[in-house]
């Protein structure tokens, strides 16, 4: 009978041992979930330097290491496609792992033997890991504005940042070039010109949206040590757009006219056939002549004196832009005769812009005045 006992007690004594060596170990560091077979996690240590993830294990006997990566600690891309990681255990590469990927993290299954004490995984992308990692932190976000408005920039040219713990995708334009695709993770920064044909100013516009559903992006355009636009967004997947006018020195050093700031906003790209009939206008008829270029010098000390306030409102109300189209379109047409005459002369310059003045305050006070005058008359009746 006692024999019986201790042979029970040695059979349950050597599956409490095996079960030791076999059952998973289930635990969580810094927000990244894991389990282990054949072993135990000693810990983990991150290096900014090689994103990677350095896992040290007491490996006990054959198993593996099953391990969930959300992409806000540790990613690895190329663009906005998935690519491998690169694993090595105790120095060796792993060339085939098991792995499954979702919008928020990625699960891989690592071997490894009783001899082996370390896994080594490397991406591309290694971020923060803050217990909240959607939320930007603004101090640090401005702060590095800051630092970056300290940064001179080249004559013409802007700079747009982009701060963000995410993958994100989208594109940018400017007076100078069609739209431009850019994609990455985290922070990044272009610099693009800012001259413009039309002179004085150029214009920009990015859009870009979040790839991911967590995380936070922020936007900004910088010039001149001065934000030209800004903003953010870290709702999932959503999308950041931003616009607006820069400065380009050579139309201000020429002195020959600047851009068409009311009419590209009313009608909504450089490109628009009245913006660019304004622009030959200026540039093949006044500018040939002393007194056209004496005429845009001085109308472009007052135009640009309003119109950027203007241009800017326009953008932010609808109405406010369509009132705007039916007030200038006349103008606009008017102005259209000159494209039908040879204004070879300053005689003939002067002699034009005589007309066209007379023409367009026949329409935007003669009538209506008279509309006014003629209603009062027949109300007195």
């Amino acid at each position: 009978m006692t024999l019986v006992v201790n042979n029970q007690v040695k059979i349950i004594f050597i599956f409490l041992a095996v079960g030791v060596f076999i059952s998973p170990v289930f635990a969580q560091f810094g927000g990244i979930d894991y389990d282990i077979r054949g072993g135990e996690v000693m810990g983990f240590e991150i290096d900014a330097e090689t994103t990677s993830l350095i896992i040290s294990i007491d490996a006990r006997s054959k198993g593996e290491l099953s391990i969930t990566l959300p992409r806000g600690i540790i990613d690895a891309k190329n663009g906005v496609e998935d690519e491998d990681f690169k694993i090595t255990v105790s120095g060796l590469s792993l060339n085939f792992y098991d792995q499954t990927a979702t919008e928020t993290d990625r699960t891989i299954i690592i071997p490894f033997s009783r001899s082996d004490f370390e896994v080594n995984i490397t991406g591309t992308h290694l971020y923060s890991q803050n217990a909240d990692a959607s939320k930007p932190s603004v101090q640090s976000i401005e702060d590095k504005i800051q630092d970056e408005l300290e940064i001179e920039i080249p004559g013409n040219h802007a700079k747009l940042l982009v701060y963000s713990n995410t993958q994100w995708s989208g594109a940018l334009q400017s007076s100078t070039f069609d739209f431009t695709e850019i994609d990455d993770g985290g922070d990044y920064d272009i610099i693009f010109d800012c001259a413009s044909p039309m002179g004085r100013e150029g214009v920009f516009g990015a859009k870009i949206q979040k790839t991911t559903q967590d995380g936070y992006l922020t936007l900004v355009v910088i010039q001149n040590q001065q934000i030209l636009a800004q903003n953010t967004t870290d709702e999932p997947y959503g999308d950041v757009l931003i616009n607006g006018s820069c400065v380009s020195e050579f139309g201000a050093d020429t002195g020959q006219g600047g851009g068409c700031l009311i009419a590209t906003a009313t009608f909504g790209s450089e490109m628009a056939p009245q913006v660019q009939q304004l622009r030959e206008i200026r540039d093949n008829k006044l500018l040939q002549t002393e007194s056209g270029t004496s005429f845009i010098e001085s109308f472009n000390d007052l135009y640009y004196s309003f119109s950027p306030v203007i241009a800017d409102y326009e953008r932010e109300n609808p109405v406010f832009k369509e009132m705007v189209k039916v007030a200038i379109t006349p103008m606009i047409s008017s102005l259209s005769i000159l494209n039908h005459v040879d204004m070879d002369s300053e005689a003939k310059v002067i002699g034009y812009g005589i007309s066209l003045i007379l023409i367009n305050g026949l329409m935007y006070v003669g009538i209506p005045v008279s509309g006014i005058i003629i209603a009062s008359r027949r109300a007195k009746l």
